[in-house]
């Protein structure tokens, strides 16, 4: 069985969840924040999804996986992470976490991103001003309120790797 764990503060990191679960099919989808240890210790393969926030990954899931090694190596685990900047994943995951953990990890993949403008605080939106001023991350001619850009492809192969792995575990 495949465990989704996400951590996800505007729906992007679930949305891929949700993706990735209709190409694999009957995964458990979770929360971080609610998740069910119960139906988690059934897996045989978890995968971790979390965002990026202002040029770091989501602090829970990190502490998450941080706190969590004795149980996860026990599993086949592979980390999604989901950023504007998708190209630039690897950065954030090495940035956060040593050798040791990511020596067990079976996939990592960088997925893409979102900007859901409407669910943004203020002071996500004064950021986002700011360095869209300078960086251009929303293009001028897209429309302001939502901004996605999520690759299909890589998201499609991910879960293939995903479905493998556990295929390979039973």
């Amino acid at each position: 069985m495949i465990g989704i764990v996400y951590a996800t503060r505007h729906g992007s990191t679930a949305k891929i969840a949700k993706v990735i679960n209709a190409y694999i099919g009957d995964c458990r989808l979770m929360n971080l924040k609610e998740i069910d240890h119960l139906v988690l210790a059934q897996c045989d393969t978890i995968v971790l999804g979390m965002p990026v926030y202002n040029g770091k990954l989501d602090r829970d899931m990190v502490d998450y996986i941080n706190h969590n090694q004795a149980f996860l190596i026990g599993k086949n685990y592979s980390i999604y992470i989901t950023a504007l900047f998708f190209s630039e994943f690897m950065h954030y995951v090495t940035e956060e976490f040593n050798y040791d953990i990511l020596k067990n990890v079976k996939v990592i993949a960088g997925l893409g991103g979102a900007i859901y403008y409407p669910d943004l605080s203020i002071g996500e939106k004064a950021r986002l001003s700011l360095l869209n001023s300078v960086t251009r991350i929303v293009p001028k001619e897209h429309n302001a309120t939502i901004y996605e850009n999520f690759n299909d492809e890589e998201i499609r192969i991910f879960a293939q790797k995903i479905k493998r792995i556990d295929d390979a575990a039973q």
